[in-house]
């Protein structure tokens, strides 16, 4: 792997930066759909007699047959949930890893459910952890200082409280940003290093937690108008092809609405738009990792033996 220095331009556009076998992304995301939609069959699978229910026009306007149904089914249901959460978490597991393979391994695209997937599922749970504290004090940020102004009883000090909880949540969501890129290269540091790494990231990203920021903007701005452009030309098409459907109804009959979107102009281009927003979906989140890849891969505490070795043979 060439060696790439840390900076914006380079952070932005890192994915492309990688070396390895080509390909990689267009197979991340197309496998990403192929297996996305097999959970999502086996979600409805397991939760079809609930939809069904939701549909039934015997059912839908009549709230005490559609309690009666939802209760009926609520076995199958809570089933669906104990099946899907283990399936979820192994799905994001072997992308997250195959994503971070790349970045700090050059590999190519390949899945698979060994130690470095294990390991990322400890950083993750460390996220979800860090992601309760901070939405807790981001509750009580904003809470706090409306609690002070109530407490004045005047209105002056209400206008004041609002304002300063406004000042203090956009200020807390900026540290917010600055924190998560303080410890953001944690995935990449736990597969570059074979060891579950968290708290090193801060070490790691000195300095560097303002360009992680500001890839993140650039790159989500970019994501936006990429997803934007696609769901309105899919939407037009839909819209486009369903109108004069729905004009020539009489009536607001469900079945009839229901046929309506089953038709072929409808279906195709709607079935193209999920398939789309999917891949994208799965591309951008390879993408948004590589500006705290970069990071860890530009440690200079780190030595990639495999390049020194390749040098010196």
């Amino acid at each position: 792997m060439n060696p790439v220095s840390f900076d914006f331009g380079n952070a932005v556009m890192h994915f492309r930066k990688t070396g390895g076998p080509k390909g990689f992304l267009l197979r991340y995301g197309a496998t990403y759909v192929l297996l996305y939609l097999v959970l999502s069959a086996v979600s409805l699978w397991l939760q079809w007699p609930m939809y069904g229910a939701m549909f039934d026009p015997a059912v839908m306007d009549d709230p005490v047959a559609m309690e009666a149904a939802m209760m009926g089914h609520m076995g199958r249901v809570m089933l669906g949930y104990l099946v899907l959460l283990p399936l979820g978490l192994a799905f994001w597991m072997v992308f997250e890893g195959a994503s971070q393979r790349r970045y700090m391994r050059a590999e190519g695209f390949h899945l698979r459910l060994g130690a470095d997937e294990w390991r990322l599922l400890v950083v993750g749970l460390i996220w979800f952890g860090l992601f309760i504290g901070l939405y807790i004090g981001g509750i009580v940020a904003v809470l706090v200082p409306m609690g002070i102004a109530a407490a004045t009883g005047t209105g002056e000090g209400a206008i004041i409280g609002g304002v300063l909880a406004f000042v203090l949540a956009i200020a807390y969501m900026i540290f917010v940003l600055w924190l998560c890129a303080r410890f953001s290269p944690a995935a990449a540091l736990t597969v570059r290093d074979r060891k579950i790494q968290f708290g090193d990231a801060w070490r790691v990203t000195r300095g560097k937690a303002w360009t992680i920021v500001g890839s993140w903007i650039v790159l989500g701005l970019i994501m936006s108008v990429v997803f934007f452009l696609f769901y309105l030309i899919f939407v037009v098409a839909i819209v486009a092809s369903l109108m004069p459907m729905m004009s020539g109804m009489e009536s607001e009959d469900p079945s009839l609405v229901f046929r309506a979107l089953l038709a072929p102009g409808v279906l195709i281009p709607g079935a193209l738009l999920l398939v789309g927003m999917v891949f994208l979906q799965a591309c951008g989140m390879h993408i948004y990792s590589g500006p705290a890849a970069l990071a860890a891969r530009t440690d200079p505490e780190w030595a990639d033996h495999q390049a020194i070795d390749d040098t010196f043979v």
